[in-house]
């Protein structure tokens, strides 16, 4: 598909993915479960199982077959039962599934970023056509240039041989590489990120990750626009995420005719929001009349009450031209430029 210039609306994005420190205070706040503690297992690397023969009697993902479904693996215990985070407090947190993501994200009082706020930060002003390239460091495509920049797989053979150019087998601690010119940290590589939108079946994940080389031999090719979709429920070793948060916009106002027979009465609401009806003027109003011989004008409309007496007669008093108006709040044109 080729590419093509959009509109994002200004937004804040968190520098690095969430970390197991991060996502630990949720949990404990919150007693939050994770769907993997939820169903019991989540995916691990082959090559990352604490035991060889556990490959014989697991289940393997039958799209990626060097994934295996292991029991009791969550955040927890990324490699199952006798592994640990500790140590890996600052590393990002796996085996999260897009609802894990979402929720943190909505207790942070923030949300998953939209896909093109998360391109047009990976990217960081190299949109194109003239400036764009296919790394955040430039088009250098080569083991011994990216692992300066990125945690990816290496020249090893997937999945058995990783050498660790870059330093890391697994995860890194976030903040270990450099970051793009916006100061956005690992937006290629260590992890894959959960994006907003997206369908349940098919949730949209961005960035690559540690399994991922450089020019697609295997796996994906970790670029600026390697993307991939997988089920909403999915947990694995490789899958994180950050939040984004829209900045505080101004509410603007507008005003508007209001009818009060058919709109009812306004109100007017204090700075408690309390609101006090406005005393209602009626349409309708008594009107005195002395009887005049000279007057003809009323003289049918007169009622007979003797000499001494003076006349009252119900007469309608012309209603208000001036139309009344309210304040609202204006509507936004565009709600979402994403979904």
């Amino acid at each position: 598909t080729p590419p093509k210039v959009v509109h994002v609306d200004s937004f804040f994005m968190d520098e690095a993915p969430v970390t197991n420190k991060e996502f630990g205070k949720f949990v404990r706040s919150t007693y939050y479960e994770t769907e993997a503690e939820h169903f019991g297992w989540s995916f691990v690397l082959s090559s990352f199982l604490p035991k060889a023969e556990m490959l014989e009697s697991a289940d393997v993902d039958p799209e990626a077959e060097d994934w295996v479904a292991v029991d009791g693996a969550y955040w927890r215990e990324p490699e199952g039962p006798g592994s640990s985070y500790k140590f890996r407090e600052n590393h990002p947190v796996v085996h999260v599934s897009h609802r894990d993501a979402a929720e943190y994200c909505k207790w942070m009082g923030k949300r998953l970023p939209g896909e093109w706020e998360w391109e047009a930060a990976a990217r960081a002003g190299h949109f194109g056509p003239k400036n764009r390239t296919l790394f955040p460091w430039g088009e250098e495509g080569t083991v011994g240039v990216a692992k300066q920049y990125a945690n990816l797989w290496g020249n090893g053979a997937f999945p058995w041989e990783n050498h660790a150019e870059d330093g890391w087998r697994g995860t890194s601690p976030v903040k270990t590489f450099p970051p793009n010119a916006y100061g956005f940290y690992d937006m290629t590589g260590n992890v894959w990120e959960w994006m907003r939108g997206g369908k349940h079946k098919a949730r949209i994940v961005r960035g690559g990750s540690y399994v991922d080389s450089l020019d697609g031999s295997f796996n994906h090719a970790a670029t600026l626009g390697a993307r991939a979709t997988m089920h909403g429920t999915t947990g694995t070793g490789n899958v994180g995420f950050r939040c984004a948060k829209p900045p505080k916009r101004k509410v603007e106002h507008d005003f508007v005719y209001h009818d009060e027979e058919t709109q009812g009465q306004l109100a007017i609401e204090d700075e408690y929001g309390n609101t006090k009806q406005i005393p209602r003027r009626d349409t309708n109003e008594y009107v005195t009349v002395e009887e005049d011989e000279d007057d003809d004008e009323f003289s049918n409309d007169l009622n007979e009450k003797g000499d001494d007496e003076p006349e009252y007669v119900e007469m309608t008093r012309r209603q208000d031209e001036t139309r009344k108006k309210k304040r609202v709040v204006k509507q936004r044109t565009r709600l979402s430029n994403e979904l």
